[in-house]
């Protein structure tokens, strides 16, 4: 599909009007040398008449050269507003184009998505429904039929007619015989669906008459002679059997496989038109584009998937455009095209806050995608905003459990650093003196011991960190070894302070953090579901109840045997009625009674008073006839 157009302005005026000009200064120089002339010889009073008409012929010829060069500086001015007029139909073309093209392409994707279903349904098993796909599209090409009226007359027969053909290929066989001779009788589109429609229910109800049968007289009478051939009865004989029920979907389907051959060779001398040639062109793109269609049809069915996404990242966009073009705000609005590149440039050297703004709103986007595309597959209902509050309140727990644990480090640092090394002196002092080593060496041991103890009192700073983010418990490793370390050379008489710092020892788990904020964020959602839901309010409607079943059954079975009396009794009016309309409508056409009361004392002595009374006695029973009729007598 293309649309061009073009509009041309022609200047062909210009150099025309520019040599008129020309000419017209050569003659007022001309006219201004005889003016000289005649200044030197002439006489007083010829002299100033010549030189008042020669000043007024000048005049006129400058004021036409003024109007032809305005009129040239006109033309000129126009081509740059024709030139505008024709850059906006050419926008115009293709926006129009453009929308033409995803109206067709989403019209397709439709179809072959309805189609495609249909099939589904009615696919025997003897094949997938791709080489289903491909079966009837090979019968549109040999029928030079659209694949997608073909593929819909396949799925509605294979669906409303499914005991009359043995398998899909024999459907698929059979709606290629129809093509064929809707091709060969010249049936329009239009038609042809007309005709399709009649076939499809005549095979789905088994046999063919009343309007199914008229419609294919009327619309593809070379499918009647078929069946004639096939019978080898004629077409009144047809029409006989059609209305006595006669005419079976088998003789339907077994007539038009008999005449295959000659159906075959009277098509093939069919010449092929250009509509043919658009039809398979058609046909041959729609299987090509079938990923796409599809993809189309997977978006529309999965909206809730992508609509949080696009949301995002246009949020985000708007977010950018905003803080990169502040200033020139109403400027880039009238410009945006021009200012995009501009835009994404700025966005590189934005604010980090704004970076991180926008980042955090794709991500959200992206979480409802991943969720409602989870929700889908799995046919949970996992909330969204439950999701994202949860994450939050993980990252709230993380963040105070570090502040938390580094409090706890700066705290164990301030303690290894100040206090601890006074314990240790103080604790070796008493030992020394209680007698808490048994020799000197014990007393070396332990003050080893001791300084081994300062130093894991220093690990201690990196693991609280860990223990508090983490919910580790590295601290209570190197507390044991401490206190191993510190019983080096000791005795029963020993005494052993304590080295443990003061810590804070609230922790908030993750689990905890995220079931309280999954909940609150969920509770949230539903409470904003319930909101946009509109529903009915029927407290304050009084509605009747029956306290006794078996009162409430009997009077249902009243109810069920007057409503039967009452249908019994219309029935038989209406049956009444439709006896004296029927007989009122035969007598209307076949057996009036015509009465005609013609007195006639003349004499008849002639030919010509036979004519007479001959003339007036077929003219009053054309009268009666008329009248019995209604004047629509046949």
């Amino acid at each position: 599909m293309s649309v061009s157009q073009s509009l041309q302005l022609r200047d062909g005026m210009s150099a025309v009007l520019q040599r008129i000009s020309a000419r017209m200064d050569a003659v007022n120089q001309r006219f201004e040398r005889m003016q000289s002339l005649a200044a030197q010889a002439a006489p007083t009073n010829l002299h100033s008449d010549l030189q008042a008409d020669l000043a007024a012929v000048q005049q006129n010829i400058q004021r036409t050269a003024d109007d032809f060069e305005a009129l040239r500086e006109s033309i000129q001015n126009a081509q740059p507003p024709a030139s505008n007029l024709m850059t906006t139909l050419r926008h115009l073309g293709t926006a129009f184009v453009g929308s033409k093209i995803v109206t067709g392409l989403v019209g397709m994707s439709d179809m072959l998505t309805q189609t495609t279903a249909r099939l589904n349904l009615m696919n025997d098993g003897l094949q997938s429904t791709a080489d289903l796909q491909e079966m009837i599209y090979q019968s549109a090409l040999r029928a030079r039929g659209a694949y997608a009226d073909t593929a819909a007359a396949v799925s509605k027969m294979g669906l409303l007619a499914p005991d009359a053909f043995a398998s899909n290929e024999e459907t698929i066989a059979f709606v290629e015989q129809l093509n064929k001779q809707f091709k060969i009788a010249g049936t329009s589109q239009e038609g042809q669906a007309a005709a399709m429609l009649q076939l499809t229910q005549a095979m789905g109800a088994g046999v063919l008459r009343g309007e199914e049968l008229n419609s294919v007289f009327e619309q593809a009478p070379t499918i009647i002679q078929a069946i004639n051939d096939y019978l080898g009865i004629t077409t009144g004989e047809l029409r006989d059997m059609a209305a006595e029920g006669q005419i079976t979907a088998e003789i339907v389907k077994n007539a038009m496989f008999a005449a295959a051959d000659e159906t075959n060779e009277r098509f093939e001398s069919i010449p092929m038109t250009w509509a043919d040639v658009w039809t398979q062109a058609t046909s041959i793109a729609t299987m090509a584009l079938q990923p796409l269609l599809t993809g189309i049809n997977w978006v529309a069915n999965n909206l809730d998937i992508i609509a949080p996404l696009v949301l995002a990242t246009a949020t985000a966009f708007a977010l950018f455009a905003v803080a990169a073009n502040w200033t020139n705000l109403c400027a880039s609005a009238t410009n945006a095209l021009a200012t995009a590149q501009r835009i994404l440039n700025a966005v590189m050297a934005l604010n980090p806050v704004v970076l991180i703004i926008g980042g955090l709103i794709l991500l959200v986007g992206i979480i409802f995608a991943v969720i409602a595309a989870v929700n889908k597959a799995k046919g949970t209902s996992i909330s969204a905003i439950g999701v994202i509050v949860g994450a939050l309140a993980v990252a709230g727990a993380f963040i105070l459990n570090t502040v938390i644990g580094l409090i706890n480090a700066i705290i164990q640092y301030t303690w290894t650093s100040f206090v601890e090394p006074f314990i240790g002196i103080i604790e070796w002092v008493l030992n020394v003196c209680n007698g808490g080593f048994d020799s000197f060496g014990d007393a070396v041991a332990n003050l080893i011991g001791n300084i081994i103890s300062w130093f894991l009192s220093l690990g201690k700073i990196v693991t609280k960190i860990i223990d508090a983010i983490f919910g580790t418990n590295w601290t209570g490793g190197l507390e044991s070894l401490q206190d191993s370390v510190l019983q080096w050379g000791k005795n029963e008489n020993a005494i052993t302070l304590s080295r443990d710092a003061p810590t804070i020892d609230t922790r908030i788990t993750y689990s905890s953090a995220w079931d309280a904020g999954y909940n609150w964020g969920a509770n949230l959602q539903d409470s904003i579901a319930d909101k946009l839901n509109f529903s009915t309010d029927l407290s304050g409607i009084d509605i009747p109840t029956a306290t006794d079943p078996t009162s409430l059954l009997s009077d249902i079975a009243d109810n069920t045997d007057q409503i039967a009396d009452d249908v019994e009794l219309s029935s038989e009016d209406l049956e009444l009625l439709r006896d004296i309309a029927e007989r009122q409508e035969i007598n209307r056409f076949t057996t009036a009674e015509i009465k005609i009361e013609m007195i006639n004392n003349n004499t008849i002595s002639s030919e010509m008073d036979i004519d007479g009374v001959v003339n007036l006695l077929e003219a009053k029973v054309q009268e009666q006839m008329a009248v019995a009729a209604e004047g629509v007598h046949i």
